[in-house]
């Protein structure tokens, strides 16, 4: 594994990158509230084959762009960061796999559709889909304070504790508990790294502030189903078995896009990257095979 940054219009974003240099294979965005290294166990067995780079979105991770809740309007702010960093990324080389998961792989979907050609395909991982009802329609309406009070999800984020004494204190109250419970331990080792800055005080605090994950629960406007209607390249989607972020009927996305590949994995939840990677770097390694125009072959070690 390598850090690099990677520079674009309104700044610089960080990553992390597997394989030889060169343009990507692969392109990886993170879930809300995540960075790009919690995903270290998935993508770098990719690398003995393929040119990797897994991204810090804003407010995430290491990366240093502004992020000031308040003005966060929509995913589509996330969108455009991705767009803007891909000219730099890649440039004018064959366009990579785009792959994501949660909010990263709901960006996948809304940069695919806003700019076709970003993309060779795309793989994402229990991507955010809200059922477009009137709930959602009536949550657009309320000041952003009033949307993180009315859904739990932004409201528990907002409350995380965001700071330790050391990064070994936030892996010991993480393990085994809540979301992370169902983690690889990997996964989770790789996250608090990532996931943590070092303070003047001496101890560490959340990369991702609490009120900046929270204004991204609160900020998704919809629209991430109807995306599929305006991609033209493969999309493959790996759904939870139980509590799924994708809210909207396989039959509904089928229509959206009739070449769609979706499928439900059993005996996962929405981690289901951290859950079982071996599934999904197949997955990413099949998309990445016929990409590339080579026939099957043997798959990586299930990790």
């Amino acid at each position: 594994m390598r850090r690099s940054t990677v520079a674009f219009a309104e700044g610089n974003t960080t990553a992390i990158a597997f394989g030889a240099e060169g343009p990507p294979d692969l392109v990886f965005l993170h879930a809300n509230g995540f960075n790009a290294l919690t995903y270290r166990t998935l993508l770098e067995p990719l690398g003995q084959r393929f040119r990797v780079i897994a991204l810090d979105q804003r407010g995430h991770g290491s990366c240093p762009l502004v992020a000031r809740p308040a003005a966060l309007r929509s995913w589509n702010d996330y969108v455009r960061d991705f767009l803007t960093v891909a000219a730099p990324l890649w440039g004018s080389a064959p366009p990579p796999v785009i792959a994501g998961h949660s909010m990263g792989g709901a960006v996948a979907l809304m940069a695919t559709a806003q700019r076709p050609g970003v993309a060779d395909r795309l793989v994402v991982f229990d991507p955010v889909m809200p059922a477009e009802g009137l709930r959602l329609r009536l949550l657009r309406l309320l000041p952003q304070q009033q949307r993180i009070a009315r859904m739990p999800i932004a409201a528990g984020a907002q409350r995380r504790r965001d700071r330790f004494p050391s990064r070994a204190a936030a892996l010991d109250s993480y393990r085994g508990r809540g979301a992370f419970a169902t983690w690889q331990p990997a996964f989770l080792s790789d996250y608090v790294e990532g996931g943590f800055a070092d303070t003047a005080a001496g101890d560490v605090r959340l990369s991702c502030a609490p009120r900046w994950e929270a204004a991204t629960f609160a900020s998704l406007r919809g629209g991430v189903a109807a995306a599929l209607k305006a991609i033209t390249c493969p999309v493959e989607i790996l759904k939870a078995g139980r509590g799924s972020a994708v809210q909207v009927s396989a039959e509904h996305l089928q229509a959206l896009k009739r070449d769609l590949h979706i499928e439900t994995v059993s005996g996962t939840s929405h981690f289901l990257p951290m859950e079982v990677p071996h599934v999904a770097r197949a997955r990413l390694e099949r998309a990445l095979e016929e990409r590339a125009g080579k026939s099957a072959m043997p798959q990586l070690a299930a990790g």
